[in-house]
């Protein structure tokens, strides 16, 4: 697929050029400071004075890179998508399960979820996440997101499953059950289960693995499933 799709436009409307390192660096301290204030701190509730002091800067520092809240969300937004984009690239690479089986990709996939989930990201991930029905257009580059990843996790399992018919379908309602889990443990914290716990990766990963392996046998339902006496 077109990779292009997987992070948003660059440059982003409303992010001012950073051409000198001095503009970089500031940049970067406010990238740093965003991301680290929403871990605690929902975007609408972002004050620019708060953000620049977590920045060591001033809010005139803000304006002189970003014109608007809005825009340096979706600079966060941007760097949070690449960032990401290069964990996939690292932990889901074809040669590192070569010899491997299936349940081996199942604990790669699962692993480099839960670093994207739990990281330095959370915060920016939890706000993009909760703002796609006030922005739809913004969920394009997280749909070729997870085209991409169901794409690369077939083809990583389709040489170690026994059963390959339907590995597609398999992995993306899989997957949709593991983005799911994951995106409701990160806007509820009152959950049984945290990130943080073990017992949350092993449920995870046993329950993507099944899953893709295809070896449960659905009960039959209606008609089909009434046998003459």
């Amino acid at each position: 697929m077109d990779t292009s799709l997987l992070v948003p436009a660059d440059p982003i409307p409303g992010v001012r050029p950073a051409e000198q390192n001095r503009s970089r660096a500031l940049q970067d301290k406010f990238v740093t400071a965003g991301r680290q204030v929403l871990l605690t701190t929902r975007l609408d509730d972002l004050a620019i004075p708060v953000l620049a002091k977590a920045a060591n800067s001033s809010v005139g520092g803000f304006y002189s890179r970003f014109e608007t809240k809005d825009a340096f969300f979706e600079f966060l937004r941007h760097r949070m998508l690449t960032e990401h984009m290069a964990l996939y690239s690292e932990h889901l690479s074809p040669s590192r399960f070569e010899g491997k089986a299936a349940q081996d990709v199942s604990e790669a996939f699962v692993d480099v979820m839960l670093i994207v989930f739990s990281g330095p990201w959370r915060g920016v991930l939890r706000e993009a996440y909760a703002l796609l029905t006030l922005r739809p257009e913004s969920w394009a580059p997280m749909k070729a997101r997870g085209q991409y990843l169901r794409q690369r996790v077939t083809d990583l399992y389709s040489p170690h499953v026994s059963n390959p018919a339907g590995l597609e379908e398999r992995v993306s309602f899989a997957m949709q059950l593991l983005f799911s889990a994951l995106n409701n443990e990160m806007m509820n914290p009152n959950l049984s289960f945290s990130i943080k716990d073990d017992a949350f990766r092993r449920h995870l990963i046993v329950t993507l693995d099944t899953l893709v392996a295809g070896d449960l046998t659905l009960p039959v339902t209606g008609r089909e499933g009434q046998h003459d006496a």
